[in-house]
């Protein structure tokens, strides 16, 4: 299962997740269901998993924004957000959300994974709003507060229902207006789609649509785009009811929608040098999988890796009671010697750490090994 689909499938009610070290289920993100707490704390964990430090934002006494940033270190006063909301509906019974917008929640988590370890020229946050639901209000407060920071926000790159399409035309929408630079955002976007060959065919929208989270910056005069599909010709016919479920969507579509926002993201914030996510430029003579150091550790520790030959990697963390509670990595890497950061939000206790490596050349040649860490707080 792909990184992408993974996650809508533990928003949307499909997969447990692990919250703190214990197995939840997620079967509504609506804002006074308890399941929005927890979609909090699933994203939270989620970014903290890829060595960022994620904040929770509390508004309107029961709103809960939650976000990252990762420093730019060309211009780490300005910044890009690329962001979604992960509230849902409908308001009763199950409300798995899967296009609207665990899709979207998706994308920012992907881009916060692979961008994790790279260094940018700017600035990024990473940012899920709630009770977009209920009237933008959660990226309303943050495009308030943001007006009044001495950080400079560059732009805005807003993904809502971005996986659900039923015919091979490709299209969807690019909403921008006049306010800021929003214009040069939709031409980026344009231009990458282009560019890199994503295969997607984008109708301009201007003036956009006000009723996503992209439209509160536009009233503080911030650039902002809002990548959506088709939602002229091809409307999902399952929005805001329990039939919006992961079976529904079409996942080479959803692919070609996060490779558009998170291409778009990369051309923005200038993707300068790796530290984990790439292979360093000796090619290592086997697999390995090494002690994590610190150990034991707090706040986080770093883990490595050597891979002798692209690989279908997964390295995933597990409990006392053989539990998965993070995956780090999982996806197909060339050969080289990699690390990677765990920033976690479990208890303290002992964990294990599993490497599993299949080499493309031979798939049935599985590199398998596990070792023990510490965690203190």
């Amino acid at each position: 299962m792909d990184s992408l689909t993974t996650f809508v499938a533990e928003l949307s009610g499909v997969t447990p997740v692990f919250l703190d070290g214990v197995s939840d289920l997620i079967t509504s993100r609506y804002d006074t269901n308890p399941g929005n707490v927890k979609a909090a704390v699933y994203l939270r964990q989620k970014l903290q998993s890829y060595g960022l430090s994620a904040q929770q934002q509390d508004f309107a006494s029961v709103g809960n924004n939650v976000y990252a940033t990762q420093t730019g270190v060309e211009r780490p006063g300005g910044y890009y957000v690329i962001c979604a909301h992960y509230d849902n509906m409908p308001s009763t019974g199950p409300a798995p959300g899967a296009d609207d917008n665990a899709s979207g929640t998706a994308g920012v988590i992907e881009a916060a994974r692979v961008f994790s370890g790279y260094r940018t020229a700017t600035s990024i946050r990473y940012a899920l709003w709630d009770r977009e639901e209920q009237g933008l209000l959660g990226s309303k407060y943050y495009a308030n507060l943001a007006a009044t920071l001495p950080e400079t926000l560059l732009g805005v790159i807003n993904l809502d229902m971005i996986a659900w399409h039923t015919n091979p035309d490709m299209k969807m929408d690019v909403h921008t207006s006049t306010a800021g630079n929003s214009t040069w955002l939709a031409d980026t976007v344009l231009s990458v789609n282009t560019t890199y060959g994503i295969g997607l065919a984008p109708t301009v929208k201007n003036p956009g649509s006000s009723s996503s989270d992209h439209f509160p910056f536009w009233t503080r005069g911030f650039a902002a785009v809002m990548l959506i599909e088709d939602m002229t010709s091809n409307f999902n016919r399952n929005y805001h009811t329990a039939k919006d479920r992961l079976d529904s969507l079409n996942r080479p579509y959803f692919h070609k929608m996060a490779k558009l926002g998170i291409g778009t993201l990369a051309v923005l914030a200038g993707i300068r040098t790796t530290s984990a996510t790439q292979p360093q430029e000796r090619i290592p003579g086997g697999f390995a999988l090494h002690q994590n150091f610190p150990n034991p550790f707090n706040p986080s520790t770093s883990i490595s890796y050597d891979l002798k030959s692209e690989s279908r990697v997964r390295l995933t963390v597990f409990n006392m009671l053989g539990q998965e509670i993070a995956t780090l990595v999982d996806d197909r890497l060339p050969a080289g010697a990699y690390k990677v950061a765990w920033h976690p939000s479990v208890s303290s206790g002992v964990y294990f750490y599993r490497l599993e490596a299949a080499p493309t050349s031979n798939p049935a040649s599985i590199f398998l090994d596990t070792k023990k860490m510490v965690f203190t707080r």
